[in-house]
């Protein structure tokens, strides 16, 4: 009975890891349509929408990161390390907004790829977590 108990325990944590992805998934892919637009629109008024959905992205993380932290509390045993986000120093800003330059909203947009690509292959992680877990 305590392990049925623990299992679904670590399944649920599971389940809102994999919803909290979806939904940054969501806002890494709106990113991603600002920051292309932003390499061709070369607009500081872009700049600063990618900017601010960039930050909105960085605070879902650190959610997503104290939701993983459950999620190992629950599954001991398991390995899950996801330890990534998107530069947004100060710094970051004033060149990307300000210069507004084809490098900075490259390497942003490279960022957020990089990003993306991580949430994806996390997902698939928590799919077979989930499987072995059934």
């Amino acid at each position: 009975m305590s392990d049925l108990k623990e299992i679904n325990e670590a399944k649920a944590a599971l389940l809102d890891v994999k919803e909290e992805i979806g939904h940054i998934l969501d806002k890494v892919n709106n990113a991603k349509r600002w920051g292309i637009a932003d390499i061709f629109m070369d607009s500081m008024l872009t700049s600063m929408v990618k900017r601010n959905k960039i930050k909105d992205i960085n605070s879902d993380l650190k959610r997503l990161q104290s939701k993983l932290m459950v999620a190992k509390e629950e599954l001991s045993d398991v390995d899950i390390n996801f330890e990534s986000e998107i530069s947004d120093t100060g710094w970051d800003n004033f060149f990307d907004i300000f210069f507004d330059n084809i490098f900075t909203d490259l390497r942003v947009n490279s960022e957020i790829k990089e990003i993306r690509e991580n949430l994806m292959d996390l997902d698939e992680k928590v799919d077979e977590i989930l499987k072995k877990l059934n």
